[in-house]
């Protein structure tokens, strides 16, 4: 008789599946990986913008007329973000404006947030650094203080 050489059926279908769980966890992992990276992104925008919104404050602390477009024309956020439309890291816009009930102080808003994980998380990790922070239906919304 003729030794036959080579893998059984069931050796095989172990090794596929072995393979298909690997490939299960790596894929969850580079998720959770792509989430932590947009989030750091965002908070360094916020904190650009935090930093660019006391360069443009005129000595009164009135924060009325504020914008992303009036920061960017003076160079005190990036001048690439314009209008801060699509800037942020889901493609939604960063706007800032004056606080309707105290202009002394600031509301920054990232909208456009497609993860409502990573949008709570977010006002989380701003809460011991804004007045107020709170995330609802993919937009994230922070007011600072001037």
């Amino acid at each position: 008789m003729k030794k036959q050489q080579g893998f059984t059926f069931i050796e095989v279908l172990t090794v596929l599946g072995i393979i298909a769980l690997a490939t299960i966890g790596t894929l969850a992992v580079r998720d959770w990986a792509v989430g932590n990276s947009r989030v750091s992104e965002a908070k360094n925008q916020i904190i650009t913008v935090q930093a660019g919104a006391q360069l443009w404050r005129p000595r009164s602390g009135d924060f009325t007329g504020i914008t992303m477009s009036s920061m960017s024309a003076i160079a005190a956020v990036p001048e690439a973000w314009g209008d801060g439309a699509g800037i942020n890291p889901w493609g939604g816009a960063i706007a800032v404006e004056a606080d309707l009930s105290d202009s002394t102080h600031y509301v920054v808003t990232m909208s456009g947030i497609a993860q409502d994980g990573e949008g709570a998380r977010l006002a989380r990790d701003f809460t011991d650094y804004t007045i107020d922070s709170s995330y609802t239906s993919g937009t994230l919304t922070l007011r600072f203080q001037g």
